[in-house]
């Protein structure tokens, strides 16, 4: 118990910095976009994911909107880990275009990748930024009973 606490702060520590990606840009449905390093294990749409370097690759698929949300606003993601597609996940889609004129969420990002602990240390954010296009993956930690067989 308190080594998987341990675990988790250090984590937390670790990924304090934004991881960079370091792949070439793209949107293209099943290419890669970027690479991100996982420093802890999280769940992907159910699916324990070690910590790891994974591959993000954006399908170009859409899932369907939930009530009041316009159609474009999600879209499935899959994460790779040797060139093998080893979960799938929802992300959100925020276009520059459609971001507000004021507030906290107008502001543009730059391209590139980052991965952060969210405050409270129980979601690990994902957001890749390409083309005009932002999308963010909010993958829990996965907890011992999560990780651990029954």
């Amino acid at each position: 118990m308190q080594s998987s606490i341990l675990a988790v702060i250090v984590a937390c520590l670790l990924s304090v910095h934004a991881v960079q990606a370091q792949t070439p840009a793209s949107t293209v449905g099943n290419e890669v976009a970027a690479w991100v390093q996982i420093p802890v294990t999280v769940l992907a749409n159910g699916t324990p994911l070690p910590p790891g370097k994974y591959n993000v690759r954006l399908t170009g698929e859409r899932p369907a909107p939930l009530p009041g949300q316009p159609a474009g606003a999600q879209q499935w993601v899959e994460l790779l880990a040797d060139g093998k597609v080893v979960a799938r996940e929802s992300a959100e889609v925020l276009k520059d275009e459609d971001l507000p004129a004021e507030g906290a969420s107008s502001q543009h990002v730059k391209n590139g990748t980052r991965v952060e602990m969210l405050k409270g240390g129980e979601f690990l954010r994902i957001s890749v930024k390409r083309d005009g296009a932002r999308y963010l993956l909010y993958l829990p930690i996965a907890r011992a009973e999560h990780s651990e067989p029954r």
